[in-house]
């Protein structure tokens, strides 16, 4: 292989330039796309690929820039190998530009098998709650699905960033699993006493710290991300510390202390992946999401857990034989399940805008955190709607809540407040999602603004919460969700639809009716 240098600073291998910074690429056998050329490792131009990348360059553009402008090269994975793949970085920045493997980056089998786990053990959470619903099982539900989640936010980070799947990382998702199980197993006791604390959080505690070593041992293979990977393992060992003293304290004390080590976790994720740190210590490369990856990635997450809705309509014969109230209730879960669905895909509602995620480290922040709060309100809601559809007793009243205590039945007042509040809250995140993107769309391209086509949704759900007061029958109260909700979709439907569709489709039908 023959190395030179030009003006520019760059290094040539054999004829091709490639930027500075990017060498060590060249030599480790990543190669690099320059010019529409893929260099390989030694050197040489991919002659296979040459005319594929001059003939779709411009469709490559459009779609990594889909999600906003943005300057971008590509480099190529290493080298397949059977049992270990030296570890590297899917996506980073260097001096303002996003260097990425080339391709879409769909979620894969093993992603897509934790996500089912994830779903199930949260609503495991969910059902504990209902089961003794009221204030003290929502809080308990709250401070166990933050943590849950924090662990399935590292493991998409971690395939965001350098999946490869190869032996170690195989290995590496088998040991969580492993450690969610007895996490998801163990939560019924873990204000019992101490051997059920410890049996809850020491399993969290390990898969922290499991992610920590993971990026040191990767930050010696990965010297563009190097800095950042290790001050996040510092800052994952030092919370980590943290929570052993909650195993020993009293309940109260748990509580206080366990949210605010859940703040600082947060914390420590955010401040070393946010745009102002990398800024304050002048880091010319750091970590870059794969964004459609990313999109995806939640994006299936939510969709499995409005199947929570689904499995709860479908399992156990709970709408009994033929047309009943309760096939009545079902079908206006499902209508409510679907209607969520489609607004979350409906997202911002624009045809043209920056997304969250790349227009600055403030939205990006508010998209990636405003997800916890709508999965963790679905599933609750999914929860508690598949009870209320199955019970006889279809009335609610608030004022019952002690003699139903007493005589061990299901609180239905506080189930119902789990179900409109979940909806409620879940509309609530639905609005600020769709919010957070920079719309590009010129004006006049819809009857109204962004702004208004979605801001709807927040009002909707306030008033779909305030309904678990109104006293009414389950039925009822189903009814009069669900066609709400419709109006809201049907509303969005229309004035998401460009004006110029609009007004063709009218010219139309009065062209057919004359």
């Amino acid at each position: 292989m023959s190395k030179t240098s030009n003006k520019s600073g760059e290094e040539s291998f054999n004829g091709f330039d490639v930027p500075t910074g990017l060498e060590d690429y060249a030599r480790e056998g990543f190669g690099v796309q320059i010019n529409g050329v893929n260099v390989d490792g030694d050197g040489n131009p991919n002659i296979t690929e040459v005319e594929e990348i001059l003939t779709d360059s411009e469709d490559d553009a459009s779609f990594i820039k889909r999600y906003g402008e943005i300057e971008f090269q590509y480099i190529r994975k290493p080298r397949e190998r059977v049992w270990f793949i030296k570890p590297h970085a899917l996506n980073y920045f260097k001096d303002g530009v996003l260097y990425r493997t080339k391709g879409e980056r769909s979620s894969e089998k093993l992603e897509l098998f934790l996500d089912l786990l994830y779903v199930g053990i949260v609503a495991n959470l969910a059902s504990d709650a209902t089961e003794h619903a009221g204030g003290i099982a929502l809080l308990k539900y709250i401070m166990l699905f933050i943590p849950a989640y924090m662990v399935w936010s590292d493991v998409k980070d971690a395939t965001n960033y350098y999946y490869n799947e190869d032996l170690s990382q195989k290995t590496y998702m088998f040991w969580i699993f492993c450690l969610l199980t007895m996490f998801a197993n163990s939560h019924y006791d873990v204000t019992v006493d101490r051997k059920g604390a410890a049996y809850t959080i020491v399993p969290y505690i390990f898969c922290r710290i499991s992610l920590a070593i993971f990026l040191l041992f990767y930050s010696f293979f990965i010297p563009e991300l190097k800095f950042q990977q290790r001050t996040y393992a510092t800052l994952i060992f030092i919370t980590c510390c943290l929570w052993i003293p909650v195993i020993f304290i009293s309940n109260r004390a748990k509580i206080g202390l366990g949210f605010a080590i859940m703040i600082l976790e947060n914390l420590s994720f955010v401040i070393p992946h946010h745009p102002w740190f990398k800024k304050k210590l002048g880091l010319k490369t750091s970590t870059a999401l794969n964004i459609e990856h990313e999109v995806e990635r939640y994006g299936t997450f939510v969709t499995i857990a409005i199947g929570e809705f689904l499995m709860k309509i479908g399992s156990n014969g709970s709408l009994g034989v033929g047309f009943s109230l309760k096939f009545l209730r079902g079908i206006f879960l499902l209508v409510i399940a679907y209607i969520l669905f489609w607004l979350y895909n409906y997202g911002s509602t624009t045809k043209k805008a920056v997304h969250a995620l790349r227009r600055s480290g403030l939205t990006a922040c508010l998209y990636i955190y405003g997800h916890l709060p709508l999965i963790a309100s679905i599933v609750l809601a999914a929860d508690a709607g598949g009870d209320i559809i199955a019970f006889d007793n279809t009335h609610i009243d608030k004022r019952s809540q002690e003699i139903v205590e007493e005589q061990e039945e299901p609180n239905m007042f506080a189930l119902s407040f789990f179900f409109t509040g979940g909806l409620g809250v879940a509309l609530a995140s639905l609005c600020l999602l769709g919010m957070l993107d920079k719309c590009l769309d010129p004006p006049g391209k819809f009857l109204i603004p962004r702004f208004w086509r979605v801001i709807w949704r927040l009002p909707v759900g306030i008033g779909i919460t305030m309904l678990a007061f109104a006293e009414m029958s389950t039925t009822l109260l189903m009814g009069v969700i669900s066609s709400i909700m419709l109006a809201l979709l049907v509303f969005e439907s229309i004035m998401a639809t460009p004006v110029d569709c609009l007004i063709s489709t009218k010219v139309k039908s009065s062209d057919s009716s004359s």
